[in-house]
């Protein structure tokens, strides 16, 4: 994954571009289609997610954003190049390949996306934005991006919704550059390459 990504702090949305995800197809199989999970898209009105709370009596009060439907937004969709057909089901975005994926072939996919952050849903969320105990802004990213499914010899492409749970992934390499306001400090995973540069003495 290639993935460029400014947050404002004023709307709390992300507005990003993943403008280089490299899929290989170490399957044995031809590739029709790619799925991506679009896990945001679960906290919202009549989602499955929804349904499922709704059925078990559990009451949901969605965001200013959730009630709108916004989770996570993809446009300009293209692979290797070619804009593509594209259909999206909740959580779940499909891709109708124009040139199947051959088994060790790659493709290159990329599109823009914005994902939208919450801080008054009452779903049970990992992505989610708060005032912290100092009363300083604080953004948990989780999910943010759009993720493409797994393909599994066994199963074929893994497209279950998302309910809440764990769920089964893929493992990639990254090169994420995220743009946050100048008095913010951004956490990951990782090792800090630019220490001196992004840090203050006092940190």
């Amino acid at each position: 994954y290639r993935i460029e990504a400014t947050i404002d702090d004023s709307t709390n949305i992300i507005n990003g571009e993943e403008y280089e995800l490299t899929y290989t197809n170490n399957s044995p199989d031809t590739l029709k289609v790619l799925y991506f999970h679009l896990f945001q898209n679960a906290f919202t009105p009549h989602s499955h997610m929804s349904d499922l709370y709704e059925n078990n009596n559990i009451k949901v009060n969605y965001g200013a954003y959730e009630k709108n439907g916004l989770g996570t937004e993809v446009f300009n969709i293209k692979v290797n190049g070619e804009t593509v057909d594209t259909s999206i089901n909740n959580t779940i975005l499909k891709i109708t390949l124009k040139k199947f994926i051959l088994p060790n072939e790659k493709a290159i996919i990329s599109m823009n996306f914005h994902t939208y952050f919450e801080a008054n849903g009452t779903f049970r969320r990992r992505m989610k934005t708060y005032n912290s105990a100092t009363d300083n802004k604080h953004f948990d990213g989780v999910h943010w991006y759009p993720s493409i499914c797994v393909y599994d010899r066994k199963f074929g492409w893994t497209t279950e919704q998302h309910l809440d749970k764990e769920f089964y992934h893929n493992f990639g390499s990254f090169d994420v550059r995220l743009t946050f306001p100048g008095n913010f400090i951004v956490g990951s995973t990782g090792s800090l390459q630019n220490e001196n540069e992004v840090f203050t003495d006092s940190l």
